[in-house]
C-alpha cells in the first residue's frame, strides 16, 4: 500500500514538472514571437521602398521599367556614387521603357527616380548627411581633383549635367533621388507640384522632411530645404 502511494506521489510530481516545463516553453515561444513581430513591424515602418515604387507606377503606369544595380559595377550611372556609404544594401531605379528609344538608359536624365536602401535608418541618415556635405564641397572647392578618390566620385556624382535638376531626401532606410530636367514633368504640371506628389508618397509618417534641392539648370547649386505637407 505504501509503495503504491509513493508511486502515485512520484507520478504526480512528474506531471506537475512536465506542466511547468510546458508553460515555460510556451512563455518563451510567445516572447520570441512577440519580439520577432515587433522587429518585423519596425523594419516595415522604416522601409519606404514600396512607397517609391507606387509613385513610379503612378507616374509611368504600363511603361514602368525597374532597374536593380550591382553596386560594384563600374558601368553604373555615375549618379549612383553619391549613395556610397557603410550599410548600403541595394540601389533600384525606375525609368520609362520607351526612353531612350535606341540605347539602354545610363544617363541621369534617362531615369525618373533612384532609391538606395541601407541596412537601417541610422545608416541611411548618415549617408544623407554625407551627401549634404558633398554638395557643399562642390561649392567650396575650386579644384575638385584635390579631393581623394572616394570624395571626388561622390561629389561628381551629384553634378550630372548642365540642365538637369533634382531633389534628394531620406526617410527610414532609404535615400531617394528624384530626377528633374528642364523639360516638362512626366505627368504634366509644375516641377514643384511633382516634387510634392513624390514627397506625399514617401513621407506619409512625417509632417516635415528635409530635402536637398537643385532646380533645373542649377545642378551645382543644391539648397537644403524643409518641406511640409502644405508645401515649403
Amino acid at each position: 500500500m505504501r509503495i503504491r502511494k509513493n508511486i502515485l506521489i512520484i507520478m504526480t510530481l512528474l506531471l506537475c514538472a512536465c506542466n511547468e516545463k510546458q508553460k515555460t516553453e510556451q512563455k518563451s515561444k510567445l516572447i520570441i514571437e512577440s519580439k520577432t513581430e515587433i522587429k518585423s513591424n519596425s523594419e516595415l515602418n522604416n522601409d519606404y521602398s514600396k512607397s517609391a515604387e507606387l509613385f513610379a507606377n503612378e507616374v509611368l503606369k504600363e511603361n514602368i521599367r525597374i532597374h536593380s544595380f550591382n553596386i560594384k559595377n563600374s558601368e553604373n550611372p555615375r549618379h549612383l556614387k553619391i549613395f556610397q556609404s557603410n550599410g548600403l544594401e541595394k540601389i533600384v531605379a525606375y525609368s520609362d521603357k520607351n526612353y531612350p528609344k535606341k540605347t539602354n538608359p545610363i544617363n541621369y536624365q534617362h531615369f525618373i527616380l533612384f532609391v538606395a536602401t541601407y541596412s537601417n535608418n541610422q545608416k541611411a541618415e548618415t549617408a544623407f548627411n554625407q551627401i549634404k556635405k558633398d554638395a557643399l564641397k562642390y561649392e567650396m572647392f575650386d579644384n575638385l581633383e584635390s579631393l581623394d578618390k572616394k570624395d571626388y566620385e561622390r561629389v561628381i556624382g551629384l553634378i550630372i549635367g548642365v540642365k538637369p535638376g533634382g531633389l534628394i531626401t531620406q526617410n527610414g532606410k532609404q535615400i531617394f533621388s528624384l530626377v528633374e530636367t528642364c523639360r516638362n514633368t512626366p505627368i504634366g504640371g509644375t516641377w514643384y507640384e511633382y516634387e510634392r506628389k513624390f514627397l506625399n508618397f514617401i513621407s506619409k509618417n512625417r509632417n516635415e522632411i528635409e530635402v536637398l534641392n537643385s532646380d533645373c539648370g542649377k545642378m551645382g547649386n543644391y539648397v537644403i530645404e524643409k518641406r511640409t505637407k502644405a508645401g515649403r
